[in-house]
């Protein structure tokens, strides 16, 4: 009959639409619920894996070599790394995660506000110049020759370290063409300049450099070890923006002179000075990272004699909700409340994975919120550290950005 083959071509097609729509949405969902699974986690041995917060996936391990695994408690497992396969409902993949199995760690959290002194890996290019030439006109020798962010490392094969090696050596040129050996992009090239006499008679080659660098911090976390970690972000060049390769550095005691506090279109700062003597050296910076500064304590802070170490937080532990900011003010160091605002498991700048709001009315009396100088600034929650203050938003000197301790620690 007419009709009933209809009716059957109608609830077959009917089903078709059915699972189509099923699988659009299920590939939607899929998309959805990726972000919020983190490409990678570390576990501590004997715990179980969790994603951060409530996601319909299932975990199945997925072994990098051939041991076996429990899929019920994967993190139980006894070798060092493996991946676990995600499902929507059992289903549909979404991602695989990657699993570093670790040990229990413990640092101190800190707190204490430091003054950093860099020396550069060479004379840094900041700018490049025009000279007056004693004749009259002007001229730039080094235009299209060096670029800012070189690093000038020797001159005519002699090694230079300072402003005053590198001017020594031009001024000594009698304008002469001279070979200078540039790092440039992780690679060494050697390039020609040729200095030239300006108006008064000193022979220039057109470059604004600097060898060194100073400012204050917060010092974050310290190892049963004495290794440290600060910042949570890089020391760069204010002109250039570029992360400074550096050759040593000096951890310092800081003096706060004062507090100016933070208000919307300024961020406000920690006003400090560093007094450069022997009795006041805290310890030796070794590496300058995108994620902090890092090297070993010589001497731990009065203020930390008694601290004791905690538990680290990783970020898949990391909840929206209260926390709390450690820092000394006024020579006291004590927590502060903040609220978490979001968490990004997966973000492209790992200097501001957590977003957070301070809520604490004690310290925004006292600096406005987050300032210049909380940058390293402790990250704490349910008793664990979790993380380092690195960023304020200058509309709002309330909210900050914050990044994970495990990558400060990795």
């Amino acid at each position: 009959m007419p009709g009933l083959r209809i009716f059957r071509f109608y609830r077959r097609q009917r089903k078709k639409f059915f699972y189509l729509y099923l699988l659009c949405f299920l590939s939607f969902a899929a998309c959805s619920v990726r972000g919020y699974i983190p490409d990678s986690v570390t576990v501590v041995r004997g715990e179980p894996v969790t994603l951060g917060s409530f996601l319909p996936v299932t975990k199945t391990v997925k072994s990098r070599d051939e041991a076996a695994v429990s899929s019920g408690n994967p993190g139980s497992a006894e070798y060092g790394v493996y991946e676990l396969e995600c499902r929507l409902f059992g289903m549909v993949p979404v991602k695989n995660v990657t699993v570093h199995i670790t040990e229990e760690e413990q640092v101190i959290p800190c707190g204490i506000p430091i003054g950093i002194y860099v020396r550069t890996a060479g004379v840094y290019v900041v700018d490049l110049a025009e000279i007056e030439e004693a004749g009259g006109g002007t001229v730039s020798p080094a235009q299209h020759i060096l670029n800012a962010g070189d690093y000038i490392t020797a001159v005519d094969g002699t090694v230079i370290e300072t402003k005053e090696d590198l001017t020594a050596a031009v001024s000594a040129s009698d304008g002469a063409v001279l070979t200078l050996t540039v790092r440039r992009g992780g690679e060494t090239v050697d390039c020609e300049v040729a200095p030239v006499k300006n108006a008064d008679g000193q022979y220039r080659i057109g470059v604004w450099v600097r060898d060194d660098m100073a400012g204050i911090g917060t010092l974050t976390y310290v190892t049963e070890d004495g290794e440290f970690g600060a910042l949570g972000h890089c020391i760069s060049d204010t002109d250039t923006g570029s992360r400074i390769e550096i050759e040593r550095g000096t951890l310092y005691l800081a003096d706060i002179l004062s507090i100016i506090k933070g208000e919307k279109g300024n961020p406000g700062e920690l006003a400090g000075q560093i007094r450069y003597t022997e009795s006041r050296v805290l310890g030796d910076i070794e590496e300058n990272r995108e994620d902090g500064i890092f090297g070993t304590l010589t001497s731990l802070p009065e203020e930390l004699s008694e601290a004791e170490p905690v538990s680290v937080g990783y970020k898949q532990e990391v909840e929206e909700g209260p926390a709390q900011i450690l820092i000394e003010l006024d020579g006291e160091l004590k927590t502060y409340a903040i609220e978490i605002e979001s968490v990004e498991l997966n973000a492209a700048e790992v200097n501001k994975s957590i977003r957070f709001r301070v809520t604490d009315e004690e310290l925004i009396e006292k600096t406005g919120g987050i300032i210049q100088g909380f940058s390293g600034v402790p990250i704490l929650q349910g008793g664990k550290i979790i993380g380092a203050v690195t960023h304020v938003f200058v509309s709002n000197p309330r909210e900050g950005c914050g990044i994970f301790i495990e990558d400060m620690m990795k």
